[in-house]
């Protein structure tokens, strides 16, 4: 264990509100791993034998069609944990986990971590919190790719992004993509010509401004005036 694993749990949402006691039982558990750009963390059907914590960098977890076609379902950054729900369930990692940079993450043992729920049951009340944002982030995703066409889509991911950064929907208000076009077309639900020609036409009409991977909103009543009520 190391000084900057507790500093990473501290950094957690899942772990942040530990006592120190607490967090040093799950640092001990913690295990340092580091992935190359493109390099697998797990593949669908994998044993699932734990979860993780992104240190650093950026992982994508997606779905493949039977023909190939790729579903991304989240994109996690520093201090996001992934496959939690793993923990209480047997069986594999019901999608693909890829990282999308030079990422280093921590692992968590399924045993020796439902071990330490059993004598800490305050751990697993918080752990149910970070099960239900995930949920949540599902149903987003649902919702989103419900909806009828890829620029509503867009215009809700973008809606949706402002507000969970705390940036106010409106004229001016300025985005930068986390992720490269090409991830978030499949996020979307679609190919990258298409998410292409709909950020084109969403510029063209004067209702947002596109520079490398920043999105300005130009005309906020009109942008978002698309979106169900």
């Amino acid at each position: 264990m190391s000084p900057r694993t507790i500093d990473i749990l501290r950094k957690t949402p899942l772990f942040a509100t530990l006592p120190d006691d607490d967090l040093l039982r799950v640092a001990d558990l913690a295990v340092s791993r580091r992935f190359a750009k493109k390099e697998a963390v797990f593949r669908e059907g994998d044993r699932a034998d734990g979860f993780f914590i992104v240190a650093s960098g950026k992982v994508k977890v997606f779905k493949l069609s039977g023909e190939g076609k790729e579903q991304v379902l989240h994109v996690l950054e520093g201090g996001q944990t992934f496959a939690e729900a793993v923990i209480f369930e047997g069986g594999g990692y019901p999608a693909h986990a890829e990282a999308l940079t030079d990422t280093e993450l921590l692992f968590l043992p399924k045993r020796p971590f439902v071990d330490l729920l059993e004598r800490h049951p305050k751990v697993a009340i918080r752990m149910l919190a970070s099960l239900s944002r995930w949920l949540k982030r599902m149903t987003d995703l649902a919702e989103s790719l419900s909806l009828k066409d890829v620029e509503t889509r867009l215009v809700f991911y973008l809606s949706e992004e402002l507000k969970a950064r705390g940036i106010p929907a409106k004229d001016g208000a300025e985005l930068e993509l986390a992720i490269g076009k090409n991830v978030l077309a499949s996020r979307l639900g679609t190919v990258p010509e298409t998410f292409s020609r709909t950020l084109k036409k969403l510029q063209d009409e004067g209702r947002i401004a596109v520079r490398g991977n920043r999105i300005r909103v130009l005309s906020a009543g009109s942008l978002f005036s698309i979106l169900p009520h």
